[in-house]
């Protein structure tokens, strides 16, 4: 039996609404998950099990299905990060973070590379942030999936009913 990782997931979800009494306490109670809605968008966070992220996240949108057939799940959130945000995660100041983006402290591993920016700040995806913060015991202590792994996922996402679960998850190559 191969062992198995429980993996953390922040989806963007469609199909209901955070005032629905029933499918909140499915998704929050059946599956232990965080609801939130932000400007017409809502996202839930929760945790799966599985031999790897698409395995676990395969399983979980199944589940999902089972309990709320209205319930879409669209694609996973990248939960992008600037310095404010990475310095409140870690309890460290902005300009120690600063530092790491710079390579001036723990300089002997590099910073991941950011994902992009938001007007003229940089920003990281914060499962890359926190696999480097992990090492220093400053990380979060959650597996999420890779950025490869994650636009498996999406791929999945976008056509469910082409991919069995019998059936091995998509590739996406150079998904760097």
């Amino acid at each position: 039996m191969n062992a198995t990782t429980e993996f953390e997931f922040l989806f963007v979800i469609d199909g209901l609404s955070v005032d629905d009494d029933r499918a909140t306490a499915v998704l929050t109670g059946d599956f232990d998950g965080v609801l939130s809605s932000n400007r017409g968008r809502t996202r839930y966070a929760v945790a799966a099990r599985g031999t790897d992220s698409l395995d676990a996240a395969r399983m979980l949108i199944t589940r999902l299905a089972a309990a709320l057939p209205a319930l879409r799940v669209c694609h996973l959130d990248p939960d992008l990060v600037g310095i404010p945000d990475i310095a409140q995660r870690t309890g460290h100041s902005r300009q120690n973070v600063l530092q790491w983006v710079n390579g001036e402290r723990n300089g002997s591993r590099r910073f991941p590379a950011p994902e992009g920016t938001a007007g003229r700040s940089l920003v990281w995806r914060w499962a890359d942030v926190n696999g480097w913060l992990t090492p220093l015991c400053l990380g979060d202590g959650a597996v999420r999936p890779t950025r490869a792994e994650m636009a498996s996922i999406d791929v999945m996402l976008l056509a469910p009913a082409a991919v069995p679960a019998s059936s091995p998850m998509p590739t996406v190559l150079n998904a760097h």
